[in-house]
């Protein structure tokens, strides 16, 4: 074999790890499309690196990380899932960092002929409301706290937990117990204000707030949902949109983190990205609040 054929060798035996390096990512699904764009300018920067993303449910995500998922980062839509990884031991010391606060808006079908609002939602038309599933979605939970703030739902004063000292009825935002809370959002709250003059009212419970926003579009015609998706034409174009104002909902601080012994470079490089001023260009026009804003 001559000296030609043996360098060709050793090339293509090293290749396909080079070519193979990958960063595998689970995040929230309010960034469906921001982290996508963000992973594209990463790429397209270091194109010896592949990022791969899959979207979904907070909640969720970080149950099945506790019970093994293979994943590098952590991208939460609540800051409190990344920093119960780090008190298992199960994150990276020193590399939870925020990359967001998340804001809410209440998206209404363009058919509808309605102008956007949280009293738009006792109009007779709207008669089943899309919201992410508050048992493991922080959308959900900002979704719920939202319509309390606004009167359109109260705290039953009958509602228990087993085991819960203070009543329900007494807590703040911060300390409702929500992935206790499996019966249902009427089961905890009157949703009178929303069912009045109605011949039926119903909520409609996404997985996560993508599926939330697939509801809204499909289903309901009427959901409460991430701006990061409101703005994209797939929602904007059928629909229109209220921003709720900061400090009326469930805030939603937006953490992102390197799981335990995936700190590898292409890691590091993509995690250290995030945090770039091309990277946050990509969050602003999503509607993200950044740190330091």
């Amino acid at each position: 074999m001559n000296k030609r054929v043996l360098f060709l060798s050793s090339v293509l035996a090293f290749a396909p790890a080079w070519a193979q390096r990958t960063v595998q990512v689970v995040a929230a699904a309010d960034l469906q499309y921001a982290l996508k764009e963000v992973a594209q300018a990463f790429e397209a920067r270091n194109p010896g690196i592949r990022v791969l993303l899959s979207f979904g449910s907070s909640g969720k995500f970080y149950t099945q990380l506790t019970q093994g998922l293979e994943a590098d980062l952590y991208f939460s839509a609540e800051r409190l899932y990344p920093e119960l990884l780090e008190k298992k031991g199960l994150a990276e010391a020193g590399t939870r960092r925020p990359y967001a606060i998340g804001r809410m808006v209440i998206w209404l079908d363009r058919k509808l002929g309605l102008e956007p609002s949280p009293e738009a939602l006792k109009d007779p038309r709207i008669t089943r409301l899309a919201i992410a599933n508050p048992v493991h979605a922080p959308y959900g939970r900002a979704a719920v706290t939202l319509l309390e703030h606004y009167g359109l739902l109260r705290r039953r004063a009958d509602a228990a937990l087993p085991g819960l000292k203070t009543p329900l009825a007494n807590l703040s935002w911060e300390e409702i117990p929500w992935e206790r809370l499996s019966q249902g959002v009427e089961a905890y709250w009157d949703a009178t204000p929303l069912r009045q003059g109605k011949p039926r009212f119903e909520f409609v419970y996404g997985e996560n707030i993508s599926h939330t926003a697939q509801l809204a579009l499909s289903a309901t015609q009427a959901g409460i949902l991430a701006l990061s998706l409101a703005v994209h034409e797939s929602l904007s174009r059928p629909g229109v949109y209220w921003l709720a104002p900061l400090g009326s909902h469930l805030t939603l601080e937006q953490d992102y983190v390197i799981l335990k012994g995936r700190k590898r470079p292409e890691v590091m490089a993509f995690y250290t990205f995030v945090g770039s001023p091309e990277a946050r260009r990509i969050f602003q026009r999503y509607g993200f609040l950044l740190p330091g804003e």
